[in-house]
């Protein structure tokens, strides 16, 4: 079987374009990437209809737009790491909503970790002499009579090098090497291994340059262009939320967030990951990276006794790495809600249901009359939390505003977004619109 047509890092068949057509194609596969973290499945649903043959040129023209965007990524560490973060969220989706049978996950599995890297059970069983393993025979019995077991999962193994995590965490069944568990149960690690894929892709395509003017002069034009569109469209400017005073604001902060906030002005401590999480989302809100070396620096317990300078020198590495101005050079987002529920911090997954609750009368509720709302739905709440919290979050909004959404939250600044609005303060600065084609 071959590899979907929406696959990205398949090689386009046809790099014989003229340059100012492939350009139109990189901006078509930048405007659909944008309009993903407002409606995931819509955009699948739109751009990405089920395989037909009189389709594949359209993939083709996706495919050739996303080569060309890797070629523009390699010279701008800024835009290396938006692409990476939104083709990878684009790559969850699109695994999710048009991958229907084991034969087609496998394949996906197999080209993101490699072929040997990855096999079905019963190829494990054979292969590691592991039919009279009583432990696996029971753990497979278990998995297939299990209630809560979802259409379309099933077992599969994966060797220990390319799930490190998984190992830590004790996720899955380690034998001879391999981590068995269920298909659903690596799509986090799927999704960060692509991801690596993905940047392993965009140095490469460093080679491709310098070899036709004609390219090289659209990379530059797009590296241009592109820069100014994805740094506006990444954060807020203007008005009140700007720097430190975004901070007088703590109402349009998302639960998450609100609750680390909230944490680290009462302990003046906050864990690694945390800390990072945190600082992606005060960046994006504006502040800059002398204002946040000054937040974390004069609010941190861990600071006692050091001076500016000397803490500058210290953690301020990691501060400024946030901003793409140390280490690796990339200009890191915030991640997405699905992203925050199994690496960083999301109330709704991570809180025990009595500290939950405590958290959402506490937050955001100043009148009796909503108090008494949010308890009528409490229940409901605490049920779909922890196995969906996005679509509590959407929930808790409704309940918090009293407004309807028309699309379910997926990332943090979106609760952010419709917050401003809500509460009459500066909206964030419109996009510009994208260059005209020349």
């Amino acid at each position: 079987m071959l590899l979907p047509n929406w696959f990205l890092l398949q090689a386009p068949p046809n790099l014989n374009i003229d340059v100012k057509a492939w350009k139109k194609l990189a901006w078509n596969r930048v405007q659909l990437l944008e309009k993903l973290p407002n409606n995931p499945s819509q955009v699948v649903r739109d751009y990405f209809p089920s395989y037909d043959e009189a389709l594949n040129q359209i993939y083709e023209d996706y495919r050739l737009g996303a080569y060309l965007l890797r070629l523009v990524a390699a010279t701008n560490s800024r835009l290396e790491s938006w692409l990476i973060e939104v083709e990878g969220d684009l790559f969850e989706r699109l695994y999710y909503d048009r991958t229907e049978t084991i034969e087609e996950k496998v394949i996906i599995f197999r080209q993101v970790f490699g072929e040997e890297n990855v096999l079905k059970y019963e190829e494990f069983k054979l292969r590691m002499d592991e039919e009279k393993n009583e432990y696996l025979a029971e753990l497979y019995q278990q998995y297939h009579t299990s209630r809560s077991r979802t259409k379309g999962d099933f077992l599969l193994c994966v060797h220990f090098s390319k799930v490190p995590w998984m190992v830590s965490k004790r996720k899955g069944y380690l034998r001879k090497g391999w981590v068995v568990s269920n298909e659903a149960s690596f799509r986090g690690v799927l999704k960060k291994a692509f991801e690596k894929k993905l940047e392993e892709e965009i140095s490469k395509s460093q080679d491709l340059l310098g070899i036709r003017e004609d390219i090289d002069n659209i990379v530059q034009d797009l590296e241009q262009d592109l820069s100014k569109h994805v740094q506006i469209r990444s954060q807020y400017s203007g008005g009140e939320l700007e720097g430190q005073d975004l901070l007088l604001h703590p109402e349009i902060f998302p639960p998450c967030m609100l609750q680390l906030y909230f944490e680290f002005e009462k302990t003046g401590r906050l864990v690694h990951v945390q800390r990072l999480q945190m600082g992606f989302f005060l960046k994006r809100l504006g502040m800059s990276v002398n204002e946040q070396l000054h937040f974390w620096y004069e609010k941190s317990v861990d600071n006692v006794g050091q001076t500016f300078s000397e803490f500058q020198r210290t953690s301020g590495y990691q501060i400024r790495h946030l901003y793409g101005l140390e280490g690796g050079k990339k200009d890191y987002n915030v991640p997405q809600c699905s992203t925050i529920a199994t690496g960083y911090f999301c109330p709704f997954v991570h809180l025990a249901p009595a500290v939950l609750i405590e958290f959402l009368k506490e937050n955001y509720y100043t009148t009796k009359k909503k108090l008494k709302i949010l308890n009528s739905h409490l229940n409901s709440l605490i049920s779909v939390s922890s196995s969906n919290p996005t679509q509590a979050c959407s929930q808790y909004f409704r309940l918090v505003y009293n407004r309807s959404l028309y699309r379910k939250i997926v990332h943090p600044l979106q609760w952010t977004r419709f917050a401003i609005k809500i509460e009459g303060l500066s909206s964030p600065q419109e996009p510009e619109n994208k260059p005209k084609e020349e």
